[in-house]
């Protein structure tokens, strides 16, 4: 099976029509129905690469965990309840994904601080300043933000990740991260606060 990142608009194509369900199309996958599952990528593979694109700077590695999440959906059809959207039970295999090859490829924190200037430290206490870093601020500045981020650890980034960047709410991340509300809000306290010692340490020690 290859699957391969296309930039444009997704078409449903083949004997599974584009106004079939995504449970209804993971219905037809666990049978064996390879027309279904391909369905099934053509639509999502772009929303898992752009997650992926989140915790990863290189392309490269967004495309690994981008194939290895539609393997895990293939292997693991049948364990699909419909009762759950299927968005949240993908992002759930996705976000454990990601955070698994964090794990594998985590540099140690001080090879990631000794590249975050001054200003960088300034950056991320200005959009801290509130309550959570504001996603078109991390858009402006992408790579400041992934050289932070990449300081957490997977657990914390995974929270801030789809919180603050990709919009979704407690509830959201909860079922993502198979976790709960409350323990989602404190994580992710927990991860922000750790971003402004970061911050403030930064602007203080004048990394260059």
């Amino acid at each position: 099976m290859s699957i391969r990142h296309e930039p444009g608009p997704e078409k449903v194509g083949g004997v599974a029509r584009e106004d079939e369900s995504d449970a209804f199309l993971m219905g037809r996958a666990a049978g064996g129905d390879p027309a279904a599952f391909d369905a099934l990528v053509r639509r999502w593979k772009n929303r898992v690469f752009r997650l992926a694109l989140r915790f990863f700077r290189r392309p490269e590695d967004a495309e690994d965990v981008t194939q290895e999440v539609f393997m895990k959906v293939y292997r693991t059809a049948a364990s699909y309840r419909m009762d759950a959207p299927f968005e949240h039970w993908l992002l759930r295999i996705a976000t454990n994904a990601c955070r698994d090859r964090l794990r594998a490829l985590r540099r140690r924190p001080e090879e990631v601080l000794s590249r975050i200037t001054a200003d960088a430290g300034g950056w991320l206490d200005r959009a801290l300043s509130g309550a959570a870093l504001l996603a078109q601020q991390a858009e402006a500045a992408k790579e400041t933000a992934a050289e932070l981020l990449a300081t957490l650890p997977p657990k914390d980034r995974a929270v801030l990740v789809l919180l603050d960047l990709e919009g979704l709410t407690a509830r959201e991340v909860a079922a993502a991260t198979g976790s709960t509300r409350a323990a989602v809000k404190v994580r992710a306290m927990r991860a922000r606060r750790a971003l402004r010692r970061l911050a403030l340490g930064t602007r203080r020690g004048g990394r260059t």
